[in-house]
């Protein structure tokens, strides 16, 4: 008998999950971010059935608006923010946590102390984190 580890799994069995950082900056120019976001969010609603999509999100998204793009709204978290620096504490505390698979926010721009600081806590919490920053 020979023992098989599958491409997803540490060593020890449990499941590996890909953490890490990435900022998206769109032009004042680029499409909504929304309109960005929703076909990603509903691939990753309809994929990942394990953790959490957490979307730090404007106020005018709601539960209802998602499921009109056929987004799966049982595991995405929405949270409403009402300042960069909140926004920024509750995406690190989001990343950190380990229960979402991918946290989305827009957190301003960001220095890269806060940058690291965010991309600890994304690998801390084995969770990917997408910053998306209008210039």
């Amino acid at each position: 008998m020979t023992n098989t580890v599958r491409i997803d799994e540490q060593p020890g069995g449990e499941p590996r999950y890909n953490s890490g950082v990435t900022e998206l900056v769109l032009t004042s120019h680029s499409p909504e971010q929304a309109a960005l976001l929703l076909p990603m969010l509903a691939y990753l609603s309809k994929t990942c059935h394990d953790r959490w999509i957490t979307w730090i999100a404007p106020h005018n998204i709601t539960r209802q608006s998602l499921e009109s793009f056929g987004i799966d709204t049982r595991l995405i978290r929405l949270i409403h923010c009402h300042d960069q620096q909140n926004t920024l504490w509750i995406t690190w505390e989001a990343l950190a946590a380990g229960n979402s698979h991918t946290v989305i926010a827009s957190p301003g721009k960001l220095n890269d102390k806060e940058l690291k600081q965010l991309e600890s806590a994304a690998a801390q919490g084995h969770c990917q984190g997408l910053l998306l920053r209008v210039r």
